[in-house]
């Protein structure tokens, strides 16, 4: 971001922090949250992050959270960011931390009017959003007789389909 008296502090120093001005300005510490499985990790999103310092866009990107901090540290990085890019894929679903990123990214609508993108990588939204779709067969299978609770697969399944119900643009559609 770029130095004045009335913004806040650069970020310190990172390998994904674009190091000159920003395409917002205001209070945000980083433009774009980018919530993501690691399945697009060294596709989609590695060039999506390229093309966002290329463009000086100052984005905050998982790696840069410890594993060992919880949710609640998320709440504070999207109450700092201007924007969540949720990239949804065919393994998002696989991931509790993921759906728990999606839960989270969908109560600071809410809460903080936290604006959101998402983006549909070689899924459809109907796979994110229904109640038949790929993501609530995979929720199911995989959580519905684990330790997780049903209110969990019940936040996430809400929080799945707020998000995936947001004009967005799918993988096919970015050139």
């Amino acid at each position: 971001m770029a130095s004045s008296s009335s913004s806040p502090p650069p970020p310190p120093p990172s390998s994904h922090h674009a190091d000159s001005s920003s395409s917002f300005s205001g209070k945000w510490e980083y433009d774009v949250f980018l919530c993501f499985r690691g399945d697009t990790r060294h596709s989609f999103t590695s060039h999506l992050s390229a093309a966002f310092r290329d463009r000086q866009v100052n984005f905050f990107i998982d790696n840069m959270l410890n594993k060992t901090e919880s949710i609640d540290e998320l709440t504070s990085v999207l109450k700092r960011c201007a924007l969540s890019v949720v990239i949804f894929s065919e393994k998002f679903p696989d991931s509790s931390w993921c759906l728990d990123e999606v839960a989270t990214i969908s109560q600071s609508m809410t809460k903080f009017r936290h604006r959101v993108l998402p983006v549909f990588y070689r899924v459809d939204s109907s796979d994110v959003s229904g109640d038949s779709g790929s993501y609530a067969k995979t929720i199911e299978r995989k959580y519905g007789a684990r330790a997780r609770s049903p209110e969990d697969r019940k936040r996430w399944m809400d929080a799945l389909k707020v998000v995936a119900n947001i004009a967005g643009y799918t993988s096919e559609a970015i050139k």
